[in-house]
């Protein structure tokens, strides 16, 4: 067992992305498995992006781990890493449900992916 003693793996970091429409991983807006809590991993057989049959971590493994890196880059994300970082919707986008437990998460944006955003950002220069 690669996870001894543990119900749901803990990770001790997953570095993941988002897509212009807010899924991570293969969790898409809408879809039943946002609301997988036995699975640890799952299978999705109609997903809106090709291709259409893909396997996923489910979100209580995404929320168990230690530390979550987003990383998201260009113009085309900036309206979803709003809507992500700084919306307050009844139905969140998946990558704004991924919120480690006991964890940490953090961004890691470019200009241009996070040109639309009002909190307070740290800025780091490129090497």
């Amino acid at each position: 067992q690669a996870f001894p003693g543990e119900d749901v793996p803990v990770f001790d970091l997953l570095v993941l992305g988002v897509g212009p429409d807010g899924h991570t991983c293969s969790l898409f807006p809408g879809h039943p498995l946002l609301q997988e809590n036995e699975k640890i991993v799952a299978a999705i057989t109609d997903s809106p992006k090709p291709p259409a049959e893909r396997i996923t971590l489910t979100l209580p493994v995404l929320n168990a781990a230690r530390m979550v890196v987003f990383v998201a880059t260009g113009e085309g994300k900036a309206a979803v890493l709003k809507r992500i970082l700084e919306g307050d919707e009844e139905e969140p986008l998946p990558a704004a449900r991924v919120r480690p437990r006991s964890g940490q998460l953090l961004w890691f944006l470019d200009e241009s992916a996070a040109k639309e955003l009002t909190v307070p950002l740290e800025k780091h220069s490129v090497l």
